[in-house]
């Protein structure tokens, strides 16, 4: 089992990136998604090319994040099977403290609990897979709470895979199963530059459980001084 990082003196999480991509296109190895920094009680590995991730149970959901930064035109493609019918998947864009990219702050102790997201990060939500948590697939901007896009269907089923694709160009979201739009949206005040994150969460006596595989990112967009040099702290 494995809940959160270790915390030394307050010190929640530090990105390491060298420096912020103004330009970037190029597929995320399944080893280095290991290297993404895992929230939550459960765990992440490779297995058999691809990787799991799981929540025990009683999680109050597990995720990954990107060591990264990316610019404010993104578009992030990966193929995702979930494990069970109560595994519902998450994929998080341009998360950051200000909306640009300079910071992305964890309270210590974090277990992988939505309410900090929702009330002081700045991000795209996207959820899909979702129909144990009584919802179909939508995109809402926190901690604004404004939707952005929704489906009126559910069109994922559990032991499959499926290819999702989670953009932003300028004002314009979208979210793309196995090719088809779902829906799309737009935001006149769109954010900044900011990091990825995985997500999944189940029910309290149904954990949820996902592989992933076949991650490609591809983003654009200049933030001057948006580089991914944050140092995350407990407030």
């Amino acid at each position: 089992m494995k809940t959160g990082n270790p915390v030394t003196y307050g010190l929640v999480l530090v990105f390491s990136a060298l420096s912020f991509l103004s330009a970037f296109a190029g597929e995320v190895a399944v080893e280095d998604l290991t290297k993404w920094s895992f929230y939550g009680t459960g765990s992440g590995k490779v297995e058999r090319g691809m990787f799991y991730m799981k929540e025990e149970r009683d999680s109050k959901g597990v995720m990954i994040i990107s060591p990264e930064a990316y610019g404010e035109n993104l578009t992030v493609r990966y193929q995702v099977m979930p494990m069970s019918a109560a595994s519902v998947c998450v994929v998080i864009l341009s998360a950051s403290d200000s909306g640009d990219g300079k910071a992305l702050t964890l309270p210590s102790g974090y277990d992988g609990a939505m309410g900090h997201w929702i009330q002081h990060v700045r991000n795209y939500f996207f959820a899909f897979h979702n129909a144990a948590h009584n919802a179909t697939p939508f995109a809402i901007r926190f901690p604004e709470k404004r939707t952005i896009g929704q489906c009126e269907e559910n069109l994922l089923k559990a032991g499959e895979f499926y290819s999702i694709e989670a953009g932003r160009h300028e004002e314009r979201l979208w979210l793309k199963v196995n090719g088809q739009l779902i829906f799309e949206g737009h935001d006149e005040n769109p954010l900044g530059a900011g990091h990825i994150a995985f997500r999944i969460r189940g029910l309290s006596e149904e954990p949820a459980s996902c592989l992933i595989r076949k991650v490609t990112i591809e983003s654009s967009g200049n933030d001057e001084g948006a580089e991914g040099d944050a140092v995350h702290r407990a407030p």
